[in-house]
């Protein structure tokens, strides 16, 4: 990309931000914590509070702890919950709003101690229930969670062979039987080298259920399409990435008016683009110019973002903070 089309590109991202934020607070907050640990930080809102749910430090690489907290401050003090889970090291959990609990929230994650067999439960805003591990079904990656606009839940993962599947997550029988439920999987013929991005379009555009996969190819090919509930992807998007391609799992957003795509590139920087209201997408990634030593989490809305810097540190932006 020459240097007057990266400038107009930056400019033309800038512009999108600020018309995605119109009617509320214009400023963003970038809070650097004290917390450590790899990965993606996973984010969701709910119930007033915003989670943050990241791989830790302590544990071996095979099984580090995953780290479940809440902010009212837009990052600046996270309260811990405390689990027991693991995950391996550079991967991170999932995290969504739970459609059933307005101040609940549902964490996915490949067991470290499980030999990265797919797992799942829902806090309810006091505490954790419904653990289930589904047995069979292991991963390598971060898996991703989302929900539509009728509420229902969705996981996806890469399965061992590093194909692409989507499910649905139904918490239905979370009361009764205290377990979580999986069902209508779908295998896709593409394979990715990192974990997916997932999220349901909720701009103008209407593209349904998007998912965001890095192709094990030389290029780090990075594809954005449709998934409709077959094993036939549709409107797939090739993201021109300008040579600066992903070294690790992208995230995906739909802000009030257009979708968002963030990933750290070869250069190690938060690399962030919008579909410019094209359909299917046309993303136009540029470097923010911010120093990634992870995978960068946005939650749902594209209000929040999250990822570790350099030294290792949970940073924490709030785009719409008052």
């Amino acid at each position: 990309m020459s240097k007057q089309r990266a400038a107009t590109a930056t400019m033309v991202l800038l512009a999108a931000l600020a018309v995605a934020v119109a009617g509320r607070p214009a400023h963003a907050a970038v809070i650097t914590t004290g917390h450590t640990g790899s990965a993606a930080p996973a984010l969701a809102h709910a119930g007033g509070r915003l989670y943050v749910a990241w791989t830790g430090s302590s544990g071996t690489a095979a099984a580090k702890e995953v780290v479940v907290g809440w902010s009212t401050t837009n990052g600046q003090t996270i309260t811990k919950i405390s689990t027991v889970e693991r995950t391996p090291q550079g991967e991170g959990p999932a995290l969504v709003a739970d459609p059933d609990n307005p101040a609940g929230v549902v964490l996915a994650w490949a067991d470290g101690r499980g030999a990265g067999t797919l797992t799942a439960t829902v806090y309810d805003g006091t505490a954790f229930g419904c653990r289930t591990a589904f047995t069979g079904l292991t991963t390598r990656h971060s898996p991703a969670l989302a929900a539509d606009s009728s509420g229902k839940l969705y996981l996806a993962w890469t399965d061992t062979t590093d194909h692409l599947n989507v499910a649905r997550l139904s918490t239905a029988a979370c009361p009764t039987t205290h377990t979580l439920g999986l069902s209508a999987r779908t295998v896709l013929p593409q394979t990715a080298a990192y974990g997916p991005a997932l999220v349901f379009d909720t701009t103008s555009a209407k593209l349904g259920m998007l998912i965001a996969w890095v192709a094990p190819d030389a290029a780090h090919t990075l594809t954005v399409a449709s998934w409709v509930g077959s094993t036939t992807l549709v409107r797939l998007s090739t993201v021109n990435t300008a040579g600066a391609y992903p070294t690790s799992a992208p995230a995906l957003s739909a802000a009030p008016s257009d979708l968002y795509l963030a990933f750290r590139a070869a250069d190690n920087h938060k690399h962030l683009g919008f579909s410019e209201g094209c359909v299917p997408t046309c993303f136009a990634p540029v470097d923010t110019g911010t120093a990634v030593s992870s995978a960068i989490g946005a939650d749902a809305q594209g209000a929040t973002y999250a990822w570790f810097n350099p030294a290792g540190n949970l940073v924490v932006e709030s785009r719409f903070a008052s």
